[in-house]
């Protein structure tokens, strides 16, 4: 089984970076754009009880850059500055149709 098959049901798509310490943590999956030495790369964000990390996926994974930079820009974010940003509906729906098909 693939794996992001083995995942699908558990991605949280509504994930907020800003909200994941002020509820009630979800476990499960969610996918950000980490923007790391001013290149922006899409990640997959693991949430567990009191733990969460992300992992970059590979190369044959990523999203076209210019999306994932529209998607820092619409949060103010840019480049030059280290951090996690949240995907926008652009990034959910190029993740839907490229990881999670069939």
């Amino acid at each position: 089984m693939d794996f992001f098959q083995g995942i699908k049901d558990h991605v949280l798509w509504d994930f907020c970076l800003e909200d994941e310490f002020k509820c009630t943590r979800r476990n499960g999956y969610a996918f950000v754009v980490d923007v790391c030495g001013q290149k922006p790369r899409l990640a997959l964000y693991m949430i567990k009880d009191r733990l969460s990390k992300t992992q970059t996926l590979q190369d044959k994974q990523q999203p076209p850059e210019e999306l994932l930079v529209r998607a820092v820009e619409e949060q103010g974010g840019n480049l030059q500055r280290d951090n996690l940003y949240d995907i926008n509906e652009t990034l959910r729906v190029w993740l839907r149709e490229n990881l999670f098909q069939g």
